[in-house]
């Protein structure tokens, strides 16, 4: 080990040992003690082992790696596999990358996380317009992330990919894309992400309607709401973020329909002087101290809001209710329409909707909002149970079906088995990542890594390290294959199980939400803080694997 990395251990252990005695002596809080240190591990090993331990590796001339989808997940484990030396193709079905943030273009289209952590560790932007970023800003930044690693030359656009199928014989995946172009590989990798299929509701009549009408995901560019009577089906995220801005667009009238309210604290946006830009840009550590404090102040909200296993943060979360159902009750002026807009269930079992406009947008004339449960859609608008809505468009703001989205094509792994009934409606994976009837294949913000409270690209970067040290080792090992065992992987199911009780997003008893299936099991959400995933995938135990030689 190299002099400086001695030292640094040395304030390693201080750190460990001080967050100790803080956490004893304050908080008696184990959990809180763990996250401290786990963090204050992966800052350490992050910013100084981890350069000693990058190298090429050697791969045999004919091993492929195949990668499905270009948006976040993808560029990061492209550029990581560049770091590694390793060869790689990207099937990406649009003509452009970006994702998620390729595809929604509705107005108003922004991150809930804040634009310093909504970017990779080893590409930071002192450059951020905003808190918030909008979603071509987010686009841009991928581009430019894309240009500088050189992935651009790897991805082969307007390849969608229907079907793969393990040959087991060959130790290969074959794919099949649309266009009825086949490819092999060794590895398989998909970075399709959780957002892309979009959630229709169960309506009846959605295609009599004779008006303009679209998802979110799937907004007409060429739509024009000015002087236009306009619906809006939905208050999740995507409408919190579409219906303040539909308001200044001169629309006659912008009526919502609410079947559940959301949860919509101040998210506190502003724009960055530019003598802060500069600063950031001169001092890059004043950027990545700015980084920690978000990271850090997201954890904590972890515990405060999401855990309720504990007097002390039952208590602090009684508080922060009160906090933000004042902020409802006074950002809309008319009390009856405030309390309308208020749950009745806890902060965190759904998705909590961040927003300075939301509520406030409200206050507007012509801006309405309809609590009426939907019985059909008419030619003319929408008919509830007390009446009919004249309409000439309507935005379905329902976000998306993460179900569907973790099966985006048919694929067969060992034994002819398929992995969308393999998954069901309760789709598992060992650390999100791998799957005992697939080899060789991993998955990149699969089931159970998703976040309601930091920023996902943290896990992300958490797994892309965890595949290359895998990929590493099958190379290192000539094996032909590697598959997590049943056993690991069940047993990890049961574990994040376990640790899913105590939090607020549980289960349905107090609302369905996204976050679980009908039958209320959370299949999608990581249910520890961040930091701890980091330990989880801080290698590659081969022990956990079959390795087929």
């Amino acid at each position: 080990m190299p002099p400086v990395l001695s030292v640094l251990s040395c304030g390693l252990w201080l750190v460990l040992f001080g967050s100790l005695a803080w956490a004893v002596c304050c908080s008696s809080n184990w959990l809180l003690f763990t996250g401290l240190n786990s963090v204050s591990l992966w800052i350490l090993y992050s910013k100084f082992c981890s350069p000693w331990l990058k190298r090429k590796v050697e791969t045999p001339p004919d091993f492929k790696v195949l990668i499905v989808g270009s948006g976040m997940s993808g560029i990061c484990m492209e550029k990581k596999l560049n770091d590694a030396g390793i060869k790689y193709t990207i099937l990406e079905k649009a003509e452009n990358l970006g994702g998620t943030w390729n595809f929604n273009s509705y107005p108003g289209v922004s991150c809930d996380i804040s634009s310093h952590l909504y970017s990779f560790s080893f590409f930071l932007n002192p450059r951020w317009s905003r808190e918030y970023s909008s979603g071509p800003e987010i686009n841009e930044y991928m581009q430019n992330a894309a240009s500088r690693f050189d992935v651009y030359r790897h991805i082969q656009f307007g390849k969608e990919v229907v079907s793969s199928s393990w040959d087991d014989s060959s130790a290969l995946w074959r794919v099949q894309t649309r266009d009825g172009t086949s490819y092999a590989a060794n590895v398989l990798i998909s970075g399709c992400g959780s957002v892309h299929v979009p959630l229709w509701p169960s309506i009846q009549g959605i295609k009599n309607f004779q008006g303009e009408w679209f998802h979110t995901a799937e907004w007409d560019k060429s739509f024009n709401p000015a002087g236009k009577r306009i619906g809006v089906v939905g208050t999740g995220a995507s409408a919190v973020q579409a219906i303040p801005k539909l308001a200044l667009m001169e629309v006659s009238s912008l009526t919502v329909f609410q079947r559940t309210p959301t949860w919509s604290p101040p998210r506190f946006d502003f724009v960055f002087p530019e003598f802060i830009k500069r600063m950031f840009e001169m001092f890059p550590f004043t950027m990545k101290i700015y980084r920690w404090f978000l990271f850090l102040r997201n954890e904590l909200f972890f515990y405060l809001v999401f855990t309720s296993s504990y007097l002390f943060t039952r208590l602090t979360s009684g508080i922060l209710h009160i906090m933000v159902r004042h902020f409802h009750h006074s950002a809309v002026n008319d009390k009856e329409l405030a309390e309308k807009l208020l749950p009745n269930y806890k902060m965190g079992s759904k998705r909590i909707t961040f927003s300075d406009t939301y509520l406030k947008t409200f206050n507007k004339e012509f801006v309405h909002l309809v609590t009426d449960k939907i019985e059909e859609v008419t030619a003319r608008g929408i008919r509830t149970t007390e009446s009919e809505h004249a309409l000439d468009a309507i935005v379905y703001a329902t976000g998306f079906d993460l179900l569907a989205s973790s099966k985006p094509y048919a694929q067969t792994g060992l034994n002819g088995s398929l992995l969308a009934e393999t998954f069901g409606d309760t789709p598992m994976a060992f650390l999100g990542i791998s799957h005992d009837q697939n080899p060789n294949y991993f998955l990149l913000l699969g089931p159970g890594t998703f976040l309601g409270h930091n920023t996902v690209l943290y896990m992300i970067e958490c797994q892309v390290d965890y595949i290359v040290d895998a990929m590493e080792k099958l190379i290192s090992t000539k094996a032909r294959s590697m598959v997590v065992k049943s056993e690991v992987q069940s047993e990890y199911w049961q574990r994040m199980q376990q640790n899913m009780q105590g939090k607020v997003f549980a289960d349905n008893r107090s609302v369905t939400g996204y976050y679980r299936n009908s039958r209320g099991v959370n299949w999608t959400l990581w249910p520890l803080a961040a930091c701890s995933y980091w330990w989880e995938t801080i290698s590659c135990n081969l022990e956990n694997y079959h390795i087929i030689q």
